[in-house]
């Protein structure tokens, strides 16, 4: 038999649906699974022993690093403000054993270091009052003193920490009401928006405050108004300055709109005093919409229609009416006719 037959042969003894083998196989591989396992238990725990010795002794060695330490500044000079940028973690280059160190690691919060500034030698900056700097090298024993005894403390970084100061000073600023809203059709809003109250004393650094003119409350969105809004405006937030108060009332009073009309006279500019100048109509009809409260100020005297005597030079037959003033509070203004005939006679 040739080596393919015999290889044909032993597979076909293999896949014979012979239950007396399968048994056998089953037993045979569940006895090599539990050798296994009990292999790898005691390789693991081996291993787990082998780690807990190496870990014991790396931590019983002496080792440098750097921790990067969070800080908190206190203790500024009388009636100064800080307004520069401070590092809020120092970098301390440390030396200690490592289960201190493993400790600082896991830590998720440490506790910040009180830097108190005045009581530290500070340095002025030439030519810049307001500008100081402490070498922190003059601190070390400080700080020192608020780490772990099992922390040797070596250096600190950065060398140098700059601080600008100002005078602390109060004053009255305007409030401006930063608002996002529209009227629904058919109203119109009876007076401007009205905040109380209109100004607030303000605490700050003088550098801030010499060039602040306005504070602006938080942008609101109100969407279509169609009846009075009454509520309450948060100021906005404005870094290194302390507020009176934080809010502030607004109110917004809406009214309906009512259309009116009026007989308004045509002016003539540019007239030399030896013409005189007949239009027809005398006087055009202005319409417009207006808030009831202020229907009584929509009279002639309001507004002013002119037509100018440099179209007469140029010979046109009717004169363009223009429309200079009318009422603030007047919305959608027209008048009719847009133009006006003229009858031009020597005084």
């Amino acid at each position: 038999m040739s080596w393919l037959g015999s290889f044909l042969y032993f597979y076909l003894q293999m896949t014979i649906d012979d239950p007396g083998k399968k048994s056998r196989l089953s037993e045979f591989t569940k006895e090599k699974q539990l050798e296994w396992k009990r292999k790898m238990l005691v390789f693991s725990f081996f291993l787990a022993i082998s780690i807990v010795i190496w870990l014991l002794n790396a931590l019983s060695k002496e080792y440098t690093t750097v921790l990067k330490y969070p800080v908190a500044y206190s203790k500024f000079p009388s009636e100064k403000v800080l307004v520069s940028e401070v590092p809020d973690h120092l970098g301390l280059k440390v030396t200690a054993y490592g289960y201190p160190l493993l400790s600082y690691k896991f830590s998720k919060r440490p506790i910040p270091l009180n830097f108190p500034v005045s009581s530290f030698a500070m340095n002025r900056m030439p030519g810049d009052t307001t500008k100081f700097y402490i070498l922190t090298r003059y601190v070390r024993e400080r700080l020192e003193r608020q780490l772990s005894s099992e922390l040797q403390l070596q250096e600190i970084s950065p060398d140098t920490l700059m601080f600008q100061f100002a005078n602390e000073v109060s004053r009255w600023v305007p409030l401006e009401p930063n608002l996002n809203f529209e009227i629904e059709k058919g109203f119109t809003v009876i007076d401007d928006v009205v905040i109380s109250p209109e100004s607030i004393m303000v605490t700050g650094p003088d550098i801030f405050l010499d060039t602040l003119h306005v504070l602006s409350t938080e942008r609101r969105f109100l969407g279509k108004l169609d009846k009075n809004f009454r509520g309450n405006l948060k100021i906005a937030n404005y870094p290194n300055l302390n507020y009176q108060k934080t809010a502030v009332n607004c109110a917004i009073s809406i009214e309906k709109l009512t259309e009116v009309q009026v007989r308004v006279p045509v002016q003539v500019v540019g007239l030399p005093d030896s013409l005189r100048i007949q239009t027809f109509p005398q006087r055009l009809t202005v319409t417009g919409m207006i808030g009831l409260s202020k229907y009584e100020r929509i009279v002639p005297e309001a507004f002013r229609l002119e037509v100018s005597y440099g179209d007469v030079l140029q010979n046109k037959s009717r004169l363009e009416v223009q429309m200079k003033i009318k009422p603030e509070e007047l919305t959608s203004a027209e008048f009719y006719p847009k133009s006006v005939e003229y009858l031009l006679s020597v005084k």
